[in-house]
């Protein structure tokens, strides 16, 4: 994965910060963003620098520059797992999700962060399915 691809292709749609006084924007996906905004463009939609959780340094938009492991698609997941209990945990799922975040995680057309695979671990055991949960593929990326 190639950082500067990654930071263009965002740019055009990720909320970019301009704070120059942020004690964290060296290392906030927001603030690094900001030099891959297209200077045609006249107005940016940004974070509000007078908001009061962002001055004191607990900003709501803070997104660390790490790179994470993304599942991409869950066709097979419940492949494995016997009928009963597969369509207990789909129906969790969806209940937990939605419906059309489900079929966008299960279709692979919306990454699957670490946090929703635990989530998704946690409801696969506590439907006494206790082995690994298989994804289609995987995905490094920043965690937008």
């Amino acid at each position: 994965m190639n950082k500067v691809n990654s930071f263009k292709q965002k740019a055009g749609h990720y909320l970019p910060c301009f704070i120059d006084g942020c004690k964290r924007h060296d290392k906030c996906l927001h603030w690094l963003i900001n030099p891959y905004v297209s200077g045609d463009t006249l107005n940016v939609m940004s974070v509000n620098p007078r908001n009061p959780e962002v001055k004191s340094g607990r900003c709501p938009f803070y997104r660390e520059n790490k790179i994470v492991k993304n599942a991409k698609g869950m066709m097979h997941m419940l492949d494995e797992i016997p009928y009963n209990d597969a369509k207990a945990i789909k129906r969790e799922l969806i209940r937990v999700f939605s419906r059309k975040l489900f079929y966008e995680y299960r279709n692979g057309t919306r990454l699957i962060s670490p946090e929703q695979q635990a989530i998704i671990a946690q409801i696969c055991k506590e439907h006494g399915w206790n082995k690994k949960v298989t994804y289609d593929e995987w995905e490094e990326d920043y965690m937008w």
